[in-house]
């Protein structure tokens, strides 16, 4: 049942809100179509809790930045859902989590599951979404060390990380990888990247469109993922995911069209690595 009025929660959305509600509203908003590309019913729970007019974004947002977080959602489902047939009983830790509803979706009811973002994101977050005996919240920013001590790993990790590295600095990004290769061994990390031209291009829509301030913009530009493995800790790159091709097949012609040039021109893409635990950096 929709939530009244006076029950909603008031939320300011603000450039940080932002970030975390509109790939939920986009999930939420893919949901509600009659033939919609995914599914994610806890998304539009969450929406209908929050007292903000998300409707209203409808007009105003690109198509293709809407079908973007559907893709990207649907990578991550079958990046996790192929992780947990050969671990059922594994770990995966979202890094960064915001308002993501993956859980939901991709639950087999063995898994461990671990939602990391700052403290004031998991504070929001709290007001929607409880834990339990398999899923817990951790307040940490993903740079700390002390976090990774309340991992659990039953069979292998899976680190997923969707729209978050790239607002990080390079060696930043690169120390992360070499502390789960020294903690975890055989883990495998997701990651969304974008290309040298793709941090151009989305700083260029934030300065010239949205009006967001500087720590808005990407920072990190993958030039190639054949780079990784020279950070060191045993880095392998095992797959490298576009987001739309066949997964996109639905989509309104303009914005599938729009959407195979961002995968041709590699603006933003998805990676999967496992991370062996070499000593060579």
């Amino acid at each position: 049942m929709e939530s009244t009025k006076e029950s909603k929660i008031k939320i300011e959305l603000g450039d940080v809100q932002k970030t975390l509600f509109l790939p939920l509203w986009g999930r939420a908003y893919e949901t509600r179509k009659p033939r919609g590309l995914l599914r994610d019913e806890t998304a539009v729970r969450i929406l209908e809790q929050v007292d903000y007019d998300f409707d209203s974004l409808a007009g105003k947002m690109s198509p293709l930045s809407q079908a973007a977080w559907v893709m990207r959602s649907l990578c991550v489902d079958e990046v996790i859902n192929k992780f947990l047939e050969e671990y059922p009983d594994g770990s995966v830790v979202n890094v960064g989590c915001g308002m993501d509803t993956t859980f939901e979706r991709v639950d087999n009811g063995r898994m461990r599951w671990y939602d990391l973002d700052l403290p004031d994101v998991i504070a929001l977050r709290r007001n929607f979404i409880a834990e339990n005996e398999r899923r817990t919240m951790i307040a940490s920013s993903f740079l700390d060390e002390a976090w990774l001590e309340q991992i659990e790993v039953n069979g292998n990790v899976l680190f997923i990380a969707a729209g978050v590295l790239y607002y990080f600095e390079e060696e930043e990004i690169k120390q992360f990888f070499l502390r789960l290769a020294r903690r975890f061994a055989g883990c495998q990390v997701l990651f969304d990247v974008a290309s040298p031209q793709g941090v151009r291009t989305a700083n260029q829509m934030v300065i010239e469109r949205s009006g967001l301030d500087e720590g808005s913009y990407l920072r990190w530009a993958l030039e190639s993922p054949a780079d990784l493995p020279d950070w060191g800790g045993g880095i392998r790159v095992l797959e490298v995911i576009r987001y739309f091709g066949q997964r996109g097949r639905r989509l309104p012609l303009k914005t599938r069209l729009f959407g195979l040039l961002s995968d041709y021109l590699k603006i933003q893409y998805m990676v999967h690595i496992a991370i062996d635990g070499s000593e060579d950096e």
